[in-house]
């Protein structure tokens, strides 16, 4: 039977009513709604924790104030000087009535070009009604674990995008452009890289000698790019300067032979500053690029040279 035949055959066979399950187009999925009223009461807030500094992470919380309970979907936000986020993780989640939830997200590349503008910030959240009229917190992780899992007629709609309030309360998204911008414009002249991590005896905060650590950061130039100066190092809040200081300026940033020395002494003999570390290894840097000062920008340091700076402080401390 040639394919115009088996069409043809088909064709006649709809229009005698048989074979009806092939012939009756699919049932249109209803658009999802959500009342105005529930879509007014959603807010958010952007957060990011120390924790999420240098993978550049961050996460939109979403507060749900009305009286429904609400499955979260996900959220993006679009800001000045930034692409749009993207999801950093699995964001579906019950929202019940009057609680909040994180959608976690990774920060859009940096536009040095475009200014931060807090008042220009927006976020989108992807919410839905637990299905079948259900309620309660209950209900809403059913529903979430559901579309999770996409386990057919109980998964809530593909949600309903709501824009909604958002703000930043702790400037992050502006301290995270000119970070990276500062970071962007320093490297067209210069390499900046922790290269050596050492316990060493150094000036102590009393004027004599203390058992601390000797960090070593190399300057490197770029060959044709702009003049970038190290204007000053800050103490952290596992290192302090050697001596009582707060930061590392004139003198003591001063390179030689495009390095420079820093002699540290521990901030605190406290084991649960070690234990509870997340950025006590980064060095906060202020350069000049051509005689203009920067924001802060921070160095890491390798997996080893942090091991060595705990261990450092472990002994200059005299813990057992």
């Amino acid at each position: 039977m040639t394919d115009r035949s088996v069409a043809v055959r088909v064709a006649a066979l709809c229009a005698a009513g048989l074979v009806l399950a092939a012939c009756t187009p699919p049932a249109s999925t209803p658009t999802p709604t959500l009342p105005a009223d529930v879509a007014a009461a959603l807010t958010a807030e952007l957060r990011q924790d120390r924790t999420q500094y240098a993978d550049r992470t961050g996460a939109l919380r979403v507060v749900n104030g009305s009286d429904h309970d609400l499955v979260l979907l996900g959220g993006t936000v679009t800001a000045p000087g930034f692409s749009p986020t993207t999801p950093d993780g699995v964001t579906d989640r019950p929202l019940p009535a009057g609680s909040g939830r994180d959608v976690r997200l990774r920060l859009g590349d940096v536009d040095c070009a475009t200014a931060p503008d807090e008042a220009a910030v927006h976020a989108v959240v992807r919410v839905a009604l637990p299905p079948d009229g259900e309620t309660g917190t209950e209900a809403a992780g059913r529903a979430a674990d559901a579309h999770v899992a996409g386990t057919g007629a109980t998964a809530p709609t593909a949600g309903v995008e709501v824009e909604v309030p958002v703000v930043d309360p702790l400037g992050r998204l502006a301290a995270v452009h000119a970070e990276v911008c500062a970071e962007r414009l320093v490297a067209t002249g210069a390499r900046l890289e922790v290269t050596d991590v050492v316990a060493a005896e150094v000036e102590g905060r009393d004027g004599g000698p203390a058992p601390g650590l000797r960090l070593t950061v190399a300057v490197t130039p770029v060959d044709g790019g702009p003049a970038v100066r190290v204007d000053e190092v800050t103490g952290t809040t596992l290192l302090s300067p050697a001596g009582g200081a707060t930061t590392w300026t004139g003198d003591a940033v001063e390179p030689t032979d495009d390095v420079v020395v820093l002699d540290a002494l521990p901030a605190r003999c406290d084991p649960h500053a070690v234990g509870e570390d997340k950025r006590g290894t980064f060095l906060p840097v202020v350069a000049s690029v051509d005689g203009v000062q920067q924001a802060v920008t921070y160095l890491p340091m390798t997996d080893a040279q942090r091991a060595a700076v705990y261990t450092a402080i472990h002994d200059a401390c005299g813990w057992d």
